[in-house]
């Protein structure tokens, strides 16, 4: 099997562990709250804070890819998000939850996030990238499927305060050995080509190697159309992730029927962002990326609709499961296309960011909303017509490879 696969299987589990992470804030909301004395508002404001430095990071971490390889970067980066995770547990007042789960967990996420591997991934295929970037983002959602409902139980079981120590030592004992076996920077760096690159075109190789610089790539169109989808997914997975098992609980159904809601979400994502990647190789990213925004806003408005009917809520989230991933693996895709695969790091990186400002958003908002509402329903409406505003939006990315900036080839490759 080319190598490459197994790099991507190594990533994919790492980043089913972090973003499966980043979804558990949703059932810590209310013991939180209640342990702590602060309201909602409050709680999602130090959530939205982590949310947007996860972001601020991500340019960072691609950087550092790109500087000293991804094998430290995610190492160190499993580490702190381990150690972060167990000492959130241990908080006392809001100002510790903001510093510890804010600012060092955000850290750590960003070192073993999705930009990293994507950043990783790109440079090992090009014929089936699509699809490679596909599985990480099957294993975001497979992660959203099994913590959710595992977090929950264990707070119901032995409280918020020991989930958090639990979790982060197995982030430790899991992680930590993924990121120094399975961790490889390219494929030039192992003597072997991309997927897709003929070993006897070094024509075809040197054409793969080009990498674009930031500073270029904000200067064109495709780069903010593609902030656009980003900032429109971020916002929405922010507004779920604090506030869905909560909107869920309110609207009547039970603490644990609420996170299989949730699970149940991710869990039929996996299947459906493989396929989206099977296809997305064959007529592109772009179609693919804006029925994703456009399913998403149905789905969106299906769950706060829906009361008292949980077999009902169920099959909505098992169809919304379509439309939870593949943002982010045809936006890398898009990226390293357009950019070039060794930009994907620090130019898709950047974009992140904006991805999860419109995350803190969302997360902010909807506790803002809350607590001047009474309800979630203001905030479950922006998110659909942001939703469709950013579906159009996508529709008009030229992806064609280098089609406003002139690439320019790594030095030292092809």
């Amino acid at each position: 099997m080319f190598f490459g696969w197994w790099v991507t299987l190594g990533f994919a589990a790492m980043i089913f562990i972090s973003t499966g992470m980043r979804f558990t804030v949703s059932p810590f909301l209310k013991p939180v709250v209640a342990d702590l004395g602060i309201d909602r508002a409050s709680f999602s404001l130090a959530a939205s804070v982590g949310f947007f430095l996860f972001g601020a990071f991500m340019p960072l971490a691609g950087w550092l890819v790109t500087r000293v390889g991804a094998r430290p970067v995610t190492a160190v980066g499993a580490i702190i998000l381990a150690a972060s995770v167990a000492a959130t547990g241990l908080v006392r007042n809001l100002w510790q939850l903001y510093m510890v789960y804010g600012l060092l967990t955000a850290l750590g996420l960003a070192a073993t996030g999705h930009v990293v591997a994507s950043a990783v991934v790109s440079r090992w295929f090009i014929r089936r990238r699509a699809t490679a970037l596909a599985v990480l983002s099957a294993a975001s959602m497979a992660g959203v499927s099994l913590l959710v409902p595992v977090a929950m139980w264990l707070i119901l079981g032995v409280g918020w305060r020991m989930t958090y120590g639990v979790l982060g030592l197995g982030i430790v004992l899991l992680m930590l050995p993924l990121a120094i076996w399975a961790v490889r920077d390219s494929p030039e760096g192992m003597g072997l080509v991309p997927d897709g690159v003929a070993a006897a075109s070094p024509q075809s190789a040197g054409a793969s190697t080009e990498r674009t610089t930031v500073s270029a790539a904000v200067q064109t169109a495709s780069f903010w159309q593609i902030c656009c989808a980003l900032s429109a997914c971020g916002f929405t997975m922010g507004l779920l992730s604090a506030h869905g098992v909560p909107m869920l609980t309110d609207h009547g159904y039970d603490p644990m029927l609420a996170s299989w809601a949730l699970a149940v979400l991710g869990g039929t994502s996996v299947a459906f962002v493989l396929v989206l990647g099977v296809i997305a190789d064959r007529i592109g990213c772009r179609p693919v990326l804006a029925a994703v925004l456009a399913g998403r806003a149905v789905a969106y408005s299906g769950l706060f609709l829906i009361r008292d009917l949980p077999g009902l809520l169920l099959v909505t989230a098992a169809l919304g499961g379509a439309t939870m991933a593949g943002v982010l693996s045809n936006t890398s895709a898009l990226t390293a296309s357009i950019f070039g695969r060794h930009s994907v790091g620090p130019v898709f990186g950047t974009m992140f960011l904006v991805h999860q400002t419109g995350a803190a958003l969302g997360a902010w908002l909807g506790g803002y909303l809350f607590e001047q509402t009474g309800g979630y329903g203001a905030a479950f409406t922006i998110s659909a017509v942001i939703l469709v505003v950013g579906s159009v939006i996508t529709l008009t990315i030229d992806e064609r490879p280098g089609t406003e900036i002139r690439l320019s080839p790594v030095a030292g490759e092809g």
